[in-house]
């Protein structure tokens, strides 16, 4: 509990030093795409903290091309 404490400090401190300056520019998009990638990366590092099971992306990509692999195997055999 107490990586998720640190973890949701270290993302307010980066809010708070990052969101003043995009802000400031006018840039939406990149404060669209700060925001998301930012709440993607601390739910996955809080499901890390609390010892969730987290995909890794080789097991999606692993999962598409496995029956694509099996067929022109099977099929150039």
């Amino acid at each position: 509990m107490l990586g998720v404490l640190g973890l949701l400090i270290v993302c307010t401190l980066v809010i708070w030093f990052e969101v003043p300056n995009l802000r400031q520019k006018k840039a939406k998009k990149e404060l669209w795409l700060f925001y998301t990638v930012l709440a993607i990366g601390t739910s996955v590092s809080i499901c890390k903290a609390l010892g969730l099971y987290v995909l890794n992306p080789s097991d999606l990509s692993a999962a598409i091309f496995r029956p694509i692999s099996i067929f022109l195997f099977h099929l150039l055999s």
